[in-house]
């Protein structure tokens, strides 16, 4: 029982509410906020057994010990997440992180993927989530275990349709990493 609401990001969304991720539940919360002048209360939990139902054939479509989630377009209804996917992997036997852009409908409590990446490997903890300028996005998989048990990192690039285009290894665990045109400028 010990840090079971494991919050790991909170963002103000473009609605004026506040998106709070809880990793060991496996849900994104939004918070009535009302920028600055709500009362607290539970709007709607995403995720397994939440308040959404989720159109996809995969067998396993939720993402689990998620990172990194927000409506980063500005579009309040595309939801960039990072799946680590932990539940899913020990449910399954084995599996890969995911990179995940949700498209909800609120009203109708509807959730359908508009990407739903394998990203190749397996993170147990870590991870960030971003959408490029030119379409694609960019994931960190921040804590993949490798010979040894020791930790490091892959930053990856896909494309609208899911394809690696790009991967980047270190020898460290990455909490967060995102791309950027310059040393000012997200990309």
């Amino acid at each position: 029982a010990n840090d079971w609401t494991h919050g790991n990001s909170i963002a103000q969304i473009p609605d004026g509410n506040l998106l709070y991720s809880s990793r060991h539940q496996d849900w994104l919360i939004k918070i009535n906020y009302d920028n600055g002048a709500g009362d607290g209360h539970v709007i709607w939990r995403l995720g397994k057994d939440g308040d959404f139902e989720i159109q996809s054939s995969d067998p396993y479509p939720w993402f689990s010990h998620q990172h990194d989630a927000n409506f980063e377009t500005g579009d309040p209804s595309e939801l960039t997440v990072f799946d680590d996917g932990n539940t899913r992997v020990f449910t399954l036997g084995s599996g890969n992180s995911r990179g995940q852009v949700l498209q909800l409908d609120e009203r109708k409590r509807v959730a359908s993927f508009t990407l739903n990446a394998n990203l190749g490997v397996y993170s147990v903890a870590l991870g960030s989530a971003q959408k490029l300028r030119d379409g694609d996005y960019f994931f960190d998989a921040g804590f993949v275990l490798g010979p040894n048990n020791t930790g490091g990192a892959f930053s990856i690039e896909v494309d609208p349709s899911g394809k690696i285009v790009s991967e980047i290894g270190a020898n460290a665990l990455l909490y967060r990493s995102f791309r950027m045109t310059s040393l000012y400028t997200p990309d």
